[in-house]
């Protein structure tokens, strides 16, 4: 079981819309996946989804759930809103990735820089920066690159996706059914989750839309 935790800061960079695509990447894969909610929000209803949702809120609770899965296959994906430091030195100390979402614009990479560097005071060994919402046209991508992107460490940036509109379905209720999502969706979760495996293997595969 590898555990991987998608955490940020400032909100509204996607991180839980990515976490569920994630999972859901894995299941398209046949691999188990996990989903836990760590965020101060209720979690949803994910009525017939291919992939487990816990509500993880308690640090206990998540602790007994992780370890209960420790000796299974598959992938265990954490759900984390950040400006928590005790939850932030346990994921520094629990967990194989951390990816941490940033849109292209000044805030973000601020406080996604920060956060960053928090973890690894903590301990986090494995940390990867993920651009969200990636502009399509190539001027606005050099104006974002040259204000803002070009200040992260680029060894750190695991790829870019571009705004995928029906993302935020995931993060919606399933009431009362879950339906598959739309083609581009479905292979941009499948994208998501070979290259956080080629993370994980040492093998770094950039996804960029």
């Amino acid at each position: 079981m590898k555990g991987v935790a998608i955490t940020a800061s400032k909100g509204g960079v996607g991180k839980t819309s990515l976490a569920h695509a994630l999972a859901l990447g894995a299941a398209w894969h046949q691999v188990p996946s996990y989903f836990m909610h760590t965020d101060n929000r209720p979690p949803i209803k994910v009525n017939g989804r291919p992939y487990a949702y816990y509500d993880a809120r308690e640090p206990k609770t998540l602790t007994t759930l992780i370890e209960a899965a420790m000796n299974n296959d598959g992938l265990c994906i954490i759900d984390s809103g950040g400006n928590r430091p005790e939850f932030d030195q346990w994921i520094a100390k629990s967990v194989d990735l951390v990816i941490i979402p940033i849109t292209p614009d000044p805030e973000a990479v601020t406080e996604g820089l920060e956060h960053m560097k928090r973890l690894e005071e903590a301990g986090a060994q494995n940390i990867r920066l993920f651009i969200n919402m990636y502009p399509s046209g190539h001027t606005e991508r050099e104006y974002v690159y040259r204000e803002f992107l070009s200040k992260l460490p680029q060894a750190k940036i695991m790829g870019k996706i571009g705004e995928v509109r029906a993302i935020r379905t995931l993060r919606m209720a399933d009431n009362p059914k879950w339906q598959t999502p739309t083609t581009r969706l479905n292979n941009m979760t499948r994208d998501l989750y070979r290259q956080v495996i080629g993370v994980l293997e040492n093998k770094d595969i950039h996804l960029d839309e």
